[in-house]
């Protein structure tokens, strides 16, 4: 029992962390997209990235790289460390023969469409924050210095901050509830590092308190 505690809170700490990474990446280029913009010029951050001269590309195919860490955190979470109960688990571990109506006639059905609606809601919500804003206003290009026009329509004109964040706190939600999940800690931690984001990482709030601290 100690030993699966220990392997609990290892992954729980490892977790915590390597979801953290993306957050504090876009922290950074909010904050200080000079300086990101010299580590993109002097090579820092790689030939590859040197080579882009716009500089709200590097900051999207970083993106992508650090994208890994999430993922790899999921797919470990639900593959490795939970056991999931759903209508396509129950099929598959059916014995040969057995139709997919009798295999998951017990199936939670209600719970599996709950989070698949959940999935398409928080997709909807990422795809319309970029049909309104494009890739160049999603990567800080207004703060790295492009012309991003102000949007006041869809999805900006609802009552929710930042969108696009609530629409990954759904789809995240709603995975792990469609395939029934053991285990709620990765949406967990997903939901307070993207509060986190949308309250101190990426906010006036976090400029201030970055004030206070440099003085």
């Amino acid at each position: 029992m100690d030993n699966i505690k220990t392997i609990v809170d290892a992954f729980a700490g490892a977790a915590f962390v390597l979801l953290g990474i993306e957050r504090f990446l876009y922290g950074y280029v909010y904050h200080f997209p000079g300086h990101f913009k010299r580590c993109c010029k002097q090579g820092v951050l790689g030939s590859k990235i040197q080579n882009e001269p716009v500089y709200w590309k590097n900051f999207m195919q970083l993106g992508m790289y650090v994208k890994v860490f999430q993922y790899s955190v999921v797919l470990y979470d639900l593959f490795i460390r939970c056991t999931m109960n759903n209508p396509i688990v129950m099929f598959l571990e059916a014995d040969r023969g057995v139709s997919f109506a009798e295999a998951t006639a017990e199936a939670p059905w209600s719970q599996f469409l709950l989070g698949l609606s959940l999935v398409c809601l928080g997709q909807f919500l990422n795809v319309a924050v970029f049909r309104a804003l494009g890739a160049v206003g999603v990567y800080y290009g207004c703060e790295l210095g492009y012309k991003v026009n102000w949007c006041m329509s869809f999805p900006y004109n609802i009552p929710i901050c930042d969108p696009q964040y609530w629409g990954v706190i759904i789809c995240i939600w709603g995975i792990y509830i469609a395939v029934g999940a053991s285990s709620l800690l990765v949406p967990v931690l997903e939901t307070f590092w993207y509060g986190m984001s949308m309250k101190l990482i990426e906010h006036s709030n976090g400029k201030k308190l970055l004030d206070i601290i440099i003085r």
